[in-house]
């Protein structure tokens, strides 16, 4: 017999779009987003980056990138870029913000052990916020 219930499977994660940036020439390590970039996770929630977006890599602490890598190598870069505009708009709550970045380097292909390291390094050096504002246009 046919069962009723809709199915709740998790969706496969995913990224739109691409990284384009720029670096700024005032500004050392910082970027500018020149095109609007996304990641679906795999509950369906979009993450967006806006055009526009100034990114710095401060998603993995600084302490860290010797034994994870810098943020701007790896199959973490397009995660970071999401985290990073996510840490400062603050208009999600920081442990979901983590979690999307945790989740995005799983679908770029990064093993699950670097994984959960890099998570717990975000847990230990990251920004963390009480209050968020609500979700600002455009992202």
């Amino acid at each position: 017999m046919p069962s009723n219930k809709t199915s709740k499977r998790k969706k496969s994660p995913y990224f739109i779009g691409r990284v384009l940036t720029h670096w700024l020439a005032l500004e050392s390590r910082k970027m500018l987003l020149e095109e609007s970039f996304s990641f679906v996770d795999g509950k369906g929630i979009k993450w967006t980056a806006p055009a526009g977006s100034i990114i710095d890599g401060a998603s993995i602490p600084r302490i860290f990138w010797y034994c994870i890598g810098s943020p701007f190598n790896g199959h973490y870069r397009r995660a970071s870029v999401i985290h990073d505009v996510y840490c400062v708009t603050k208009s999600r709550p920081h442990k979901q913000v983590h979690r999307m970045f945790y989740d995005a380097i799983r679908a770029d292909g990064v093993s699950k052990s670097k994984a959960k390291a890099m998570y717990i390094a975000l847990k230990i050096g990251a920004p963390r916020w009480k209050n968020y504002q609500e979700k600002r246009k455009g992202i």
